[in-house]
């Protein structure tokens, strides 16, 4: 049991959790802050109001988990896959990712806020209504996502492509620099012309 290893870990004073395999836990309201991750599997695994904040995934496999409401701030990951995940409302301020890989997750209203993203992709996601302000996106990707609703003040968008991706809605600055250096399709240029201010006939 997770619980069991991460209380015998701070018994002796330990923060390294390598290898192991967790599958069909439910875990609630467990302080798991400023923890080593190491080559972990977690499989359809439910986290109900835990603490990852100050953690680190390293090489870590989360497939078919819930972790909505959760806190991950000041999080670190690195070379991580999460697929089919929900984390509705998590709370992922600060944190770092690097050669990270999410496919088919769910995290509606998730937060997003001054993180930094390096050569990370995210494939088939529903993203609505989460907030991605004052990020960095280093080679960071979005492919058949939904960011309806999305708020991307004061994050450069420069060199992004979400021609794929339900856009509708986006929230940006008042000067739209974040817009700069964006790719879209053209079935979106409506969309954007709105947020523009700019009226489309026809």
């Amino acid at each position: 049991m997770l619980s069991d290893r991460v209380a015998q870990l701070r018994r002796e004073e330990d923060e390294v959790l390598e290898g192991e395999v967790f599958q069909g836990e439910t875990v609630t309201g467990e302080d798991l802050q400023d923890l080593e991750l190491t080559g972990v599997t977690f499989l359809k695994c439910r986290f109900v109001d835990c603490r990852f904040s100050g953690s680190s995934f390293y090489q870590v496999k989360i497939e078919g988990c819930d972790f909505s409401n959760c806190s991950f701030t000041d999080s670190r990951w690195k070379d991580c896959t999460l697929t089919g995940c929900k984390g509705m409302g998590a709370d992922f301020r600060a944190s770092h990712w690097r050669g990270c890989r999410l496919t088919e997750c769910a995290l509606p209203m998730a937060n997003f806020a001054q993180t930094l993203w390096n050569d990370c992709a995210w494939r088939e996601c529903d993203l609505r209504q989460s907030l991605w302000m004052e990020c960095k996106l280093s080679k960071w990707s979005a492919a058949k996502c939904d960011l309806t609703g999305v708020s991307f003040f004061r994050t450069p968008l420069k060199g992004v492509d979400l021609s794929t991706c339900d856009i509708e809605g986006i929230t940006v600055s008042e000067t739209f620099s974040e817009l700069r250096g964006l790719t879209v399709g053209a079935h979106q240029t409506v969309g954007l012309a709105r947020i523009l201010g700019i009226k489309v006939e026809g």
